[in-house]
């Protein structure tokens, strides 16, 4: 008995002394860890197109992304990883998506990256999200809207902004919006989309909402993209006359329509809406004359609700002035949201561990702070992926200067929608 007694006392013993070996294993794993996170950084992969037609927007988000590293680095850098750095690492997609496509993949694999953010153009993100997904590292999506981004059931992809479904909404809520206030409602609506993954998102929700909130829907054309020649679209928009026209297109189509339709002088009452991209595009507004998007309804992620952070959004635009030429647009303020977001997640995790990284973004609740600078009250993810609380404004060009109206609450005092808009021969 007494040496029964001894032997399970040694077993206890020894079962201790291994608990606390792991233990101290592991606690040493992670003081390594850190250690390694706080001298090299921890690396962040964004792919977002930084040549060819996409370029200017890219430029945006990728200085967005700067800046806010830098104010982390500055202040302290990651305080749960003994201050490590945040490293990123930019690829260009060339908005090609095979680029894109191979881009991520040498992030993951060759630079070994901890976490992914891009991509803009959806065409782009949705084959990269896949790579992404199979090599189990989280992906913070970058302004690409396209519904099935968050709809495969992937478990790695987190998207802040807004789908293409809440776009289309924003659309026609604001359209109802205008009409109630006026008392000038439009019955029958046209369509015209870029013929990517982005624009035929776009085109399926426009076309179930007109249905099921009475509208007609008597123009609804694709364009292929970087096709230079407006001129079907243009017959079938001058023939059935419209009483408004929604658009989503990027920006050098954007620039070629716009041009068009104010050379061919055809009118639309209630004018053109935009869904973001390239009326979004600073480049677009240097590129078209001013006559050609007067009066256009603009729907983006920006400006909305921003009171809160306006010095914050005052001290960034300024250097967006200083290092692009430019205001800061959505992109912009999306590349830096999406960075403090990345923030968070690491900074919980207390880890470079993709998996756990992947776990604190399931789990963010951000209500407060500069990842907020986008204008959303709160982020936090669905069990697709997706932040509830996207939401966007709708503006209107009037003279030059691009006036938020709808929500109302975003919308400066004494300002009021032109609605219907002025012919050409009265403007």
């Amino acid at each position: 008995m007494e040496k029964a007694r001894k032997k399970g006392g040694s077993r206890v013993k020894r079962e201790r002394r291994f608990r606390t070996g792991i233990w101290m294993a592991a606690s040493l794993a992670m003081l390594w860890a850190a250690s390694v996170c706080a001298a090299d950084g921890v690396p962040v992969g964004f792919v977002v197109p930084l040549t060819n037609s996409s370029a200017d927007i890219g430029k945006q988000i990728k200085l967005g992304a700067t800046l806010a590293a830098d104010e982390i680095n500055r202040t302290g850098g990651l305080s749960s990883l003994g201050g490590a750095p945040l490293k990123l690492i930019f690829a260009d997609s060339e908005t090609n998506p095979s680029i894109g496509y191979s881009e991520t993949e040498r992030l993951i694999l060759r630079e070994q990256v901890s976490v992914l953010c891009g991509a803009y153009n959806s065409q782009i993100t949705f084959p990269a999200i896949k790579v992404a997904e199979r090599y189990k590292t989280p992906w913070v999506v970058n302004s690409a809207a396209m519904d099935e981004i968050t709809e495969q059931g992937f478990k790695y992809i987190f998207r802040p902004c807004n789908s293409a479904l809440f776009d289309a909404k924003e659309q026609f809520d604001a359209i109802e919006h205008f009409s109630r206030e006026t008392g000038k409602k439009p019955r029958t609506v046209g369509l015209v989309y870029q013929s990517t993954d982005w624009g035929h998102a776009q085109a399926k929700n426009i076309r179930r909402l007109a249905v099921e909130r009475g509208y007609f829907l008597i123009v609804d054309k694709a364009h292929p993209d970087k096709q230079l020649d407006f001129s079907p679209i243009l017959a079938q928009v001058r023939e059935r006359n419209p009483d408004l026209l929604i658009v989503a297109l990027y920006t050098d189509d954007h620039v070629r329509f716009s041009k068009a339709m104010m050379k061919e002088r055809i009118d639309v009452p209630f004018g053109i809406h935009s869904i973001g991209a390239g009326s979004e595009d600073p480049l677009f507004y240097q590129s078209a004359p001013r006559a050609s998007v007067d009066y256009m309804f603009v729907q983006e992620d920006w400006p909305a609700d921003r009171s809160a952070l306006r010095e914050k959004i005052l001290g960034l635009n300024q250097k967006f002035k200083d290092g692009l030429g430019s205001s800061i647009n959505a992109y912009g303020a999306q590349g830096y949201s999406n960075v403090w977001l990345i923030h968070d997640a690491l900074n919980r995790s207390g880890s470079n561990d993709r998996e756990k990284i992947r776990n604190a973004l399931a789990k963010t609740d951000i209500t407060a702070g500069p990842a907020l600078v986008t204008g959303y009250q709160r982020i936090t993810f669905d069990p697709k992926g997706q932040n509830a609380h996207a939401h966007g404004v709708v503006s209107q060009n009037q003279k030059g200067d691009r006036i938020p109206l709808w929500p109302q609450d975003n919308r400066p005092q004494g300002a009021k929608p032109v609605w219907p808009v002025p012919s050409w021969d009265q403007r």
